[in-house]
């Protein structure tokens, strides 16, 4: 997964359009992450699964929870300066890597 431009935006002194390009990138990780914690979800609380929250969840939507083999590979990197960030990669892969499709 290439969740570029999640970063924190203090950290990339982002400014302007680039900013907001930022912020859109992390609103669309957001919503994929809330998708991969309901279709995770095994305490049945779950009503539905939030495809429509943004439009790469929505283009994803059938390779999430559709009936196809999907393949996700995380890039962590091995600076010290990006721990967060590789943890937080390694978070979303964890939790995505509970889903489970039949295809």
């Amino acid at each position: 997964m290439d969740l570029a431009g999640s970063e924190r935006l203090g950290r990339t002194g982002a400014e302007g359009m680039k900013m907001k390009e930022g912020i859109n990138i992390n609103m669309g990780l957001l919503a994929l992450g809330n998708v991969i914690s309901a279709l995770t979800d095994d305490t049945g609380k779950v009503n539905y699964i939030p495809y429509r929250d943004s439009k790469l969840t929505r283009i994803l939507r059938n390779s999430l929870g559709g009936n196809s083999k999907t393949w996700m590979i995380a890039y962590v990197s091995p600076v010290l300066a990006d721990m967060d960030e590789t943890l937080n990669t390694l978070k979303y892969a964890c939790r995505a890597r509970k889903i489970s499709n039949t295809p």
